[in-house]
């Protein structure tokens, strides 16, 4: 399963942020790294707080709702990117996975940062404002400049953010990591089935009969692999495929609901806003802000 990740680079810059850095619930469809190599800051997130300080690593996993705040001003390097296994899911939206971490414990500097801004560049931010989600075109500009890039260039960038991603990858003992590693596996078939009918409706009979089990036993061992109960898992990826209709279309509310499976539109918005924290009108109108 991790041999099919495919890593695209959405943005990545070396960036000095001041007071100005201070935003509250800010959701995006795509994971960030900092590598911070002077100054201070913060980061709340899964219900954690994280102090950003010089030599250290952070990761804020995709669909994450997360709130930023700098006293001062600090320096850092950021990579907003996506990695998405075989099925479309995003490997940081499931896995449980470390948030920070020293980055000389794993032999990372900032010439492994410097070598992926000279492999990928002009991929900085058009918009610093964290409020003002720009992922349509973030989106179109990545694909016009990969097409760019040659087979030595995809390979090291891909080289590059692996190890990148081992770092925070490094606690395959925690019991949820290995059974969710194991799940994606086992359920392939699932996953690609959820995956491809995300706008209509999922029995857990249907699930149940792609890997040949007894619909409870599936539902029973589905929830200890993946930590969640088959539908919970559905209705995640919906709202998540939700995010990146709003943030890369002009449909209207209507649509994208029933594009991921929802004939109520008002339950539709409550459940996004359950899962994200704002609601997806708010959510919409912020691209345009």
């Amino acid at each position: 399963m991790l041999d099919t990740l495919d890593i695209t680079i959405l943005n990545t810059e070396y960036y000095r942020v001041g007071r100005e850095w201070n935003y509250q619930h800010v959701n995006n469809p795509y994971s960030r790294i900092y590598f911070v190599t002077e100054g201070y800051g913060s980061i709340t997130h899964h219900n954690e707080s994280f102090e950003l300080k010089p030599g250290w690593l952070y990761l804020i996993p995709c669909f994450s709702t997360v709130d930023m705040h700098c006293p001062e001003q600090f320096s850092h390097y950021y990579i907003h990117f996506t990695s998405r296994i075989q099925t479309g899911l995003d490997l940081f939206s499931i896995l449980n996975t470390a948030y920070q971490s020293r980055a000389s414990d794993h032999g990372i500097d900032a010439s492994l940062f410097d070598r992926l801004l000279r492999l990928n560049p002009n991929r900085e931010l058009s918009d610093y404002d964290a409020t003002k989600p720009i992922y349509r075109q973030v989106l179109e500009r990545s694909t016009r400049l990969d097409e760019d890039k040659t087979p030595a260039t995809i390979l090291e960038t891909n080289a590059l953010m692996r190890l990148l991603l081992c770092v925070f990858l490094s606690n395959q003992d925690h019991p949820q990591t290995a059974n969710t590693l194991h799940g994606l596996s086992r359920f392939r078939a699932v996953f690609d089935y959820i995956h491809d009918h995300l706008d209509a409706p999922i029995t857990l009979e249907e699930l149940a009969e792609l890997v040949n089990l007894n619909p409870t036993y599936f539902s029973n061992l589905f929830a200890r692999l993946m930590g969640m109960p088959p539908v919970q898992y559905i209705n995640r990826r919906r709202i998540e495929k939700a995010q990146q209709l709003l943030l890369s279309s002009d449909d209207p509310l209507y649509e994208v609901a029933a594009q991921v499976g929802f004939t109520d539109v008002y339950y539709f918005s409550r459940l996004f806003k359950k899962i994200v924290g704002l609601a997806p009108s708010y959510y919409q109108k912020r691209r345009q802000l």
